[in-house]
């Protein structure tokens, strides 16, 4: 991503950390649908042993988690302040949409800016196909 602002190690890790937590609550949605399956289908053994699987799943991903919240609390402590970080303040204000929207509306001022002919002022669309 070229000409946009780095994001932040603390703004990277909490999108991690969000996907993460994404990814946790989805799988364990399909496998527990799945053993709801199973179990209907006349399998309990096999749901119950699903379930131990989705319950390991589940912790491991709440160690890696916590291991990234952590990192992510020691260095927001090691960084200094930022702009994102001041309360009260603009949260969008590295994100790279909004520095692509002031791009473009700085362009679009700078249009505006130029002289314009009155042929242009009086016909903003420009000539029609017949007239060329």
């Amino acid at each position: 991503m070229q000409g946009f602002p780095p994001m932040h190690p603390v703004t990277r890790l909490g999108r991690v950390i969000q996907q993460l937590r994404s990814f946790d609550a989805l799988h364990s949605g399909e496998l527990e649908a799945m053993a709801r399956d199973l179990e209907a289908s006349g399998a309990p053994d096999v749901a119950i042993r699903l379930r131990t699987y989705i319950d390991m799943q589940r912790d491991e991903s709440d160690i890696v988690v916590t291991e990234l919240a952590d990192i992510q609390t020691d260095v927001s402590a090691g960084a200094p302040p930022s702009e994102e970080a001041a309360p009260g303040g603009d949260p969008a204000v590295n994100s790279p949409r909004r520095a692509r929207w002031q791009a473009e509306q700085a362009a679009e001022a700078e249009r505006l800016k130029a002289p314009m002919s009155r042929r242009d002022l009086f016909n903003p669309a420009g000539p029609k196909a017949e007239d060329q």
